[in-house]
Parts: structure tokens; sequence; C-alpha cells
């Protein structure tokens, strides 16, 4: 799924004529340099803390009574799916006694915990109310976006504001240095833009839409980066550049806590598949600070936490990391691609003013929907999806999250959910979606095989480490920021699945030509 903004060829040609490396800079110049990439990487973590704290409340409010609910207890209508979810991978474990021997005690305590409601009778409250709730305020916050972008300030906030970033970084390369200190850049809004993000982003995702945060902060990075230039009078382009590329590093570390995914995420998003090395290296600065900010003040908790593998790696699970990527691979981005461009269709024929109400009708019908006839709680189809991967790679919340056709159900309403969200215009990300579609789909694998009876491991972390990193190449196409981060992330102990997966996810779907 191409990111927008200028064409691979636009990106290539100018990656090739860049002549940054050749720039010899004074102690003056990296001391200048360092200062304005330490007051970008401050700012945007500041901005981007902000947004993720106002999405991360919000999410609790709205999702709070279902988590309570998982944890606790059973909806009439989920006891039966619960029995299905047990007998589903309990029986096959006496077929791989080695590898699955503490898993009929494990599902056992689950069961046992989720099922006694005795001190939680006052969640069936929260519970009938919460549907609607979400619903409402789902409905809110696209009625809110749809009347703010009537404004003319507010029109540049609809969407993801990607491809706008992406424009406004290479059309550097159409501009010298001036000696006034003037760029095109600088005549377009910076700080005002940046804020104006910060609240589309907390009334689209915040309010229940579905869809990733990354993003939306990559204009936010990008617009302080410009905004700080300006300030500063920057004249030369290629210092411009550095300072953009930077904005969006620390923008992407923020939310990732793991910086040299996010500078190469940057370079793979601005280059596509060339490195510029002078941005690249001032970009680590950037992300570097944003992650030491993150762990300093917030004491940033890890995303994921699973199991470690050793690093030996058998052929068996060699192939099973190659059967992830082919089944995450080409379907993926297929079907993003497809259910993506359908739906723009289909909504941009509505009015800017209801375009966002109707996403969020759509997306809040089909979370509703897989509530009340499965009782599969909102929270694994709208908002961001992080808490689901967690718990299938951990087994734990409902008993659902553990049956195949369940996880690929989930798979394709999280897509319906987030095109919905993202082509009625909300300001949300497809970067974790695609994590979510990946490390979903590779779940649904692991619990596949075990329901045939072939052996998969004690525990479905390598299929969903595997889905994840393939899912990034599959619809992002990030292959060097999807390798870094599963190391960064889950531990260099899952380098060399992700970099299988990766290679054989990027051939394939660039063969069939997704990449556009």
């Amino acid at each position: 799924m191409a990111a927008g903004g200028p064409s691979k060829e636009v990106k290539r040609e100018n990656s090739a004529q860049d002549t940054s490396h050749n720039i010899q800079e004074t102690w003056l110049d990296l001391s200048r340099n360092f200062i304005i990439i330490t007051l970008i990487a401050v700012t945007v973590w500041g901005f981007c803390t902000s947004m993720r704290w106002a999405v991360e409340e919000s999410s609790e409010f709205l999702f709070a009574p279902f988590q309570h609910h998982s944890e606790h207890e059973k909806a009439p209508h989920q006891k039966q799916s619960e029995h299905i979810a047990i007998a589903t991978h309990t029986e096959p474990t006496t077929l791989n006694e080695e590898s699955t021997q503490i898993e009929p005690s494990k599902h056992q305590e689950k069961s046992e915990h989720i099922t006694t409601p005795e001190h939680h009778t006052e969640s069936k409250g929260d519970t009938a109310l919460g549907p609607w709730i979400i619903f409402g305020v789902l409905i809110l916050g696209g009625i809110i976006r749809g009347l703010l972008i009537q404004l003319p300030s507010w029109k540049g906030a609809e969407g993801d504001g990607v491809a706008t970033s992406l424009e406004d970084f290479h059309a550097t390369y159409d501009y010298k240095q001036t000696s006034s200190g003037h760029q095109p850049r600088y005549e377009n809004a910076t700080f005002g833009s940046a804020i104006r993000r910060v609240i589309m982003t907390s009334l689209t995702v915040g309010t229940g839409g579905s869809g990733g945060l990354e993003a939306p902060v990559l204009p936010i990075g990008e617009c302080i980066a410009a905004g700080w230039a300006k300030l500063f009078r920057t004249p030369s382009p290629d210092d411009l550049r550095i300072y953009q590329m930077s904005g969006i590093a620390a923008a992407v570390a923020t939310l990732l806590d793991a910086p040299f995914t996010a500078a190469l995420f940057a370079a793979e998003i601005l280059y596509t598949d060339r490195m510029v090395y002078r941005p690249l290296l001032y970009s680590l600065l950037g992300a570097i600070v944003a992650y030491a900010l993150n762990n300093h003040f917030l004491h940033f908790e890890p995303l994921f936490t699973i199991s470690t593998h050793s690093h030996l790696y058998t052929l068996t699970e060699y192939a099973q990391v190659a059967l992830v990527a082919l089944i995450c691979s080409a379907p993926a981005g297929i079907t993003v691609n497809i259910v993506f461009v359908f739906l723009k269709d289909k909504i941009q024929k509505v009015h800017s003013i209801a375009r966002a109400g109707v996403g969020a009708i759509g997306a809040g019908a089909i979370a509703l929907t897989l509530w009340f006839t499965l009782g599969i709680e909102p929270q694994h189809i709208l908002g961001v999806g992080e808490e689901t991967l967690k718990q299938v790679m951990e087994q734990q919340g409902n008993p659902l999250l553990q049956v195949w056709w369940v996880l690929l159900l989930l798979v394709a309403a999280k897509t319906l959910a987030t095109g919905l969200t993202l082509m009625a215009g909300g300001s949300a990300g497809s970067l974790v979606p695609a994590m979510y579609m990946g490390g979903v789909t590779g779940g649904a694998v692991y619990y596949a095989l075990v329901s045939l009876g072939i052996p998969a491991g004690p525990d479905p972390s390598l299929f969903v480490v595997t889905g994840i990193a393939s899912g990034l190449v599959a619809v992002i196409d990030v292959p060097l920021a999807a390798i870094a981060f599963v190391m960064e992330v889950f531990g260099s102990h899952y380098g060399p699945p992700a970099i299988v997966a990766c290679i054989l996810c990027h051939m394939i779907v660039k063969r069939l030509k997704l990449y556009g």
C-alpha cells in the first residue's frame, strides 16, 4: 500500500541527485544542527506524548467495561463459543506433548478465572450500555471532524497528512539555498498545522476510530521541524531536510520507543529503497532524544512482552515462518489495497461534512455486530489494536482469540473498520493496523496447525512476531524497519525469522507489483 505523495521514481531521482555527502560541516555547523534537532525532538515528543495520552485516556473510558468483562465473566452469547475455543486446541495438545504439555492447565486456569462472575455482577450493566456509548461517541467524533474540515484552516487536517509531508520534503530538491534564509516550505503552516493534527487525531482514534497513530505523527514531526527551521531562518535545503527527517524519526520513536526502527522507517518512507546517510544519521539523533525522554520521564513500558526463544531455529520452524510470510504477504497486500480503494471510491461520493460520520457509523456497526453475535469485545476491532496482539501472543483474554477462524474474522473486520476510518478522512495510520493484520493472521496459522494436530510449539509467539514483520512489509513496504522493529521490541533472538519473513514477503509483493 503506497503512502501517497511523490512517486517512487521521484524519490529515487532525488536520492540519486542528493549531494549532502559532500558537505563539510564546521564545529559551529555541527553544534547548531545538534541544538536545533534536539529542540525539534523535544517539541515533537511533547506534542506526540500529549496526543497519545489523550487517545489512551479516551480509549480507556470507552473500552474499560469490556476489558473488565473479558477478565471476569462471559456474556450468554459467548459461552457456547468458549467451549468451541477450548475444544479447538486442548485436544491436540496430547499430539505434541513435548512442546505443549503446559497448555491444558494454562487453558483450564484461564477458563476458571474468566467464568467466575460472582464478584463482578456490576459489570453487566456496564457492558449493556457500553456498545451504545461507543457508537454514540464514534458518531459524535465524526460529526465534529466533519464540521471542522469545513473551516479553511482545518482542511489540511483531513486524512493522515502523510502525502503532503512527503511532498513538502521532496519539494526541497526543487529550490536552492537563499541568502535571506527564506524557503518556500516556510510559507505553509508549521506549528499551527501540528496542533490541528493532534486535535484531529484525538477526535479520530480517541473516539473509537480504527487506526494507528504513526501516520498522523509523521506530519506532526515534519511541521514542527519546518517550524523550528523557519525560526532559525535556515537557508540550506540540505539542512532543512535533516530537520524534517529528524522530526519524523522523533515522532515515530515517541510512539514505538524503538529509535533505530524510527530512523529506518523515516528513511524508507521518504526515500523508498535508497539510503541517504546524512539525514539518516541526524534522524537517529532525533530518535534517541525522544527515546531518552520516553524512558526518563514516562518510564515507557515495552509495547509487547513475550517469552524468549533460542537463537537456534529448526528447519520446521523456518518452514513455519515461510508459511506465515506467504499467507500474510500477498493476501494482506492485495486485500488491503482492494478494500481501501473500494471504500474510498464509495465514501468520496458523500458530502465532506457527513463523510467522517458515515465512516464512523460503518466501523461502529462492524464492532457492535461482532459483539452481539459472537461476544468479541469492540476494542478488538476499534481503536489501535495493540492490546489484541498482546492477548493473542500471551494467550489471555477472550478464549475466542484462540480460535483460528475467529482470528481471521477479526482481521477482516479490522481491515474494514480501518478502511472506513481512513478513507472517510480520519486522521489515523495503517502501520499498527498492518502489525495487527499480520500478527493476528500469524496467530490464526498457529491455531489452525494445532487444530489439525500438527506440532507448532508451546505458544503462538513465533507466528505472531513473524506475522507482524510480514504485515509491515506487505502493507507499508518498510522491510528494514520491520526487521529492526522485531529486534528492538521482541529481542535479537527473533531476528532470524523476521529476516526470512521480510525477504520472502518483500520479493513476493514486489513481484505482484503491489507497491506501485
